[in-house]
């Protein structure tokens, strides 16, 4: 009884520790900037800073993912001097936005990187640099969810299982 006991604990301990190893595939994140400024990611977070705009210009600058998992992607852009006309990734293009917010969109994993596009305007007579903060957020495949929830069962069952009494012979 008590090598059963051992037997479902050390089962719930290995499902557990297989679930928190993450999922199968790992996300990959590659930023390639049109603009030639300094891009990075380390698959869950990262940006650009300083991207340029000419004085009294719109750009519009495009910036390569390659995300390999389903997630959701946070994006935030921030500037003192330009205007953030639009932000554009997997389809969807937002309009009419304020720097400094973040804002999601979800992601649908691909091999071919996926752009992320920022068209920013420049109203002055300088040229000024915006700066991005990105977040990548994975959701977890059914496989672990499966996995971490078979390892709380089995703990459970465990800690549930009753004691038999001994009763002792004299």
């Amino acid at each position: 009884m008590n090598k059963l006991k051992t037997l479902m604990i050390a089962a719930a301990t290995a499902a557990s520790a297989l679930t928190m190893a993450g999922t199968a595939q790992a996300t990959t994140v590659v930023c390639v900037d049109s603009a030639a400024a300094v891009c990075s990611f380390d698959g869950f977070g990262g940006g650009w800073n300083n991207v340029k705009v000419a004085k009294k210009t719109t750009a519009t600058q495009s910036f390569a993912l390659s995300l390999n998992a389903p997630g959701v992607l946070h994006v935030s852009i921030s500037s003192f001097y330009l205007d953030l006309v639009s932000l554009s990734f997997g389809g969807v293009t937002l309009t009419g936005l304020t720097k400094g917010d973040v804002y999601s969109f979800a992601v649908t994993p691909s091999n071919t990187p996926q752009l992320l596009t920022v068209v920013m305007k420049n109203t002055k007579t300088k040229d000024y640099g915006y700066s991005s903060q990105i977040d990548f957020a994975p959701v977890p495949e059914p496989a672990a969810w499966g996995l971490m929830i078979a390892g709380f069962g089995m703990a459970g069952g465990a800690i549930r299982r009753r004691r038999t009494e001994r009763v002792a012979i004299a």
